[in-house]
């Protein structure tokens, strides 16, 4: 192309659409709970309204393990748990998961220094974790067995954990009453059991202090005539496999089986009364519960007797799946629109752009003509794909400074880029991002200018190159309502020649170019001339009152 060529002779639409495709890529996520015995994760592809589990698995913490009820985490659990998140987040993203949602119950919930391991875990593994509460915990419990189980009529689930206990009595239409106690295996074997095996007045005790603690639940899922169990939890998933055996049904899924409660009753009592050693010994049970199965399963017998319940069923499902059911449900507008994306560097790009709540049809205007102008100045810059990957991504997020402030945004999107962790993005290319941000208005760059001078010479031009043309794009919507049609660009000696085609009176677009010109003039050494027509379309020609 020569110096005087023209690019955009014939006019091109501008008008922004949004985007369709026939085909959705999954936002790939890993969720963590953070119990008291183990964390687990579970590795889902999410899209609009549903979800599917790629991966799961589980490491053992302990980290009730020195006591709970008000004291503090011991130095050797939060080391446990640091290490714990450090091996899931990488098996994650070994998996090329980009979300990530953790949540934290009971142990830290009430430990005096859960606060210090949220900081820890914020700091050494980079994961934010959010503490709920108990009954949070048995609501998403709820959502997450409801999707894997059949609940036609009014059944109690049981979620048994090492520092409190769920239940929730519901059917598949809707949670009916919720519960969380401090009833959880790890807490009532610290505070129940101390010989080896249990001792009779040790179960005796433990079974009438879960009688009267549990009377609420009793209550409730009398008056719904509740005859059936559900279990979502490791205690209840080791006594369903032992009971399989039993059985016979070993080579059948537990979550396929529905167990006679009488059957599992057997197993329990049996469990009570087993040595550690025995308990080892006895397959199905995971070697890492064997110091607290006993209490789980004495809290199994107790509410399968007390409500005469005539049969147990296991759900592949617990909390961590209700996470994802209620992220999916409370982020369907968002991941309508990101999974339209397949590419993870886009993807980012237009989640921070959302998160940080752009003016969608304007940044997408401006990053149409920024685009534009980077083809028809090809000869001037001499800049490459990635440069011009940059550029749009920059033109889409100029503005998000907007979220903190109108003053200064520039300033304010250079720091949200910087510390956004965009993925899929080398540090250098954030820095480029960032700064062509920072000078999409306002002074040029100066020596002053920390973030500037710390790149590298080669990318300090690049950065000018980049911000001149959004600086000519942002001029070009300077009424942030997509005046502009079609966009001719011609390229001469000494100027570069904007002629825009406009919807409407030009004047504000004529006005914005000529005053965000001079970073052009001063890289490139030429001039920018701007004319322009208006030429509504034959809609707007014709409307009438």
């Amino acid at each position: 192309m020569s110096d005087a060529d023209e690019v955009g002779a014939c006019p091109v639409p501008l008008v922004v659409e949004e985007l369709e495709q026939a085909t959705r890529s999954p936002v790939r996520m890993c969720v963590i709970d953070l119990g008291t015995n183990s964390f687990h994760a579970v590795i889902v592809d999410a899209l609009p309204g549903t979800f599917r589990v790629v991966d799961r698995f589980k490491e053992m913490v302990r980290l009730g393990e020195e006591g709970l009820q008000g004291q503090c985490l011991s130095e050797e659990a939060m080391q446990r748990a640091v290490r714990a998140l450090r091996r899931i987040r990488l098996l994650a993203e070994g998996w090329g998961a980009t979300e990530f949602l953790a949540c934290a119950t009971s142990a830290i919930r009430e430990a005096e220094n859960g606060g210090e391991l949220l900081q820890r875990i914020r700091n050494e593994v980079g994961l934010h974790v959010r503490v709920i509460d108990g009954l949070q915990e048995a609501r998403l419990i709820y959502k997450g067995v409801r999707r894997a189980v059949s609940m036609p009529t009014p059944t109690l689930i049981m979620d048994v954990g090492g520092g409190s206990v769920e239940f929730i009595v519901g059917t598949s239409q809707q949670p009916l009453h919720l519960f969380s106690l401090k009833l959880g295996a790890a807490r009532m074997t610290r505070r129940f059991i101390h010989h080896d095996p249990a001792t009779r007045e040790e179960l005796r005790a433990l079974r009438a202090f879960y009688r009267k603690q549990l009377q609420p639940v009793f209550e409730a899922a009398r008056a719904y005539g509740v005859r059936e169990v559900v279990g979502s939890s490791g205690a209840m998933e080791n006594l369903a496999s032992v009971c399989a055996r039993k059985r016979g049904q070993a080579m059948r899924s537990i979550y396929e089986q529905a167990f006679p409660a009488e059957d599992f009753r057997r197993v329990a009592r049996q469990i009570v009364r087993l040595a550690r050693a025995q308990r080892r010994r006895l397959r199905g049970i995971d070697p890492k519960r064997v110091d607290q199965i006993v209490a789980a399963a004495a809290l199994i017998d107790v509410v399968l007797k007390e409500l005469a319940v005539e049969r147990v069923r296991v759900s592949p499902h617990a909390l961590r799946e209700g996470l994802v059911v209620d992220f999916v449900e409370r982020n369907a507008p968002l991941l309508a629109r990101l999974t339209a994306f397949s590419d993870v560097r886009r993807r980012s790009i237009y989640e921070m752009g959302w998160r940080f709540d752009w003016e969608y049809r304007h940044a997408q205007q401006v990053a149409a003509l920024a685009l534009q102008l980077f083809d028809a100045t090809q000869t001037l810059h001499g800049l490459g794909a990635t440069d011009r990957e940059l550029l749009e991504y920059a033109a889409l997020l100029h503005d998000i400074g907007y979220h903190i402030s109108h003053h200064s945004h520039h300033k304010h999107g250079l720091y949200l880029i910087k510390h956004a962790d965009l993925r899929g993005f080398t540090s250098e290319e954030i820095a480029v991002l960032a700064n062509v941000v920072r000078y999409h208005r306002g002074s040029l760059p100066k020596p002053t200018h920390a973030d500037f001078v710390a790149l590298s010479e080669e990318d300090q031009a690049r950065v000018c190159k980049l911000a001149a043309l959004l600086r000519l794009a942002e001029g070009l919507d300077r009424s942030h309502n997509q005046n502009v049609r079609a966009l001719h660009v011609r390229v001469e000696p000494d100027r570069l020649v904007l002629h825009l085609e406009t919807r409407g009176d030009p004047e504000l677009e004529v006005w914005g170019v000529r005053r965000s010109a001079d970073l052009f003039t001063q890289i490139f050494g030429r001039a920018v001339v701007v004319t322009a027509t208006a030429k509504p379309s034959l809609l707007e020609e014709t409307a009438g009152p």
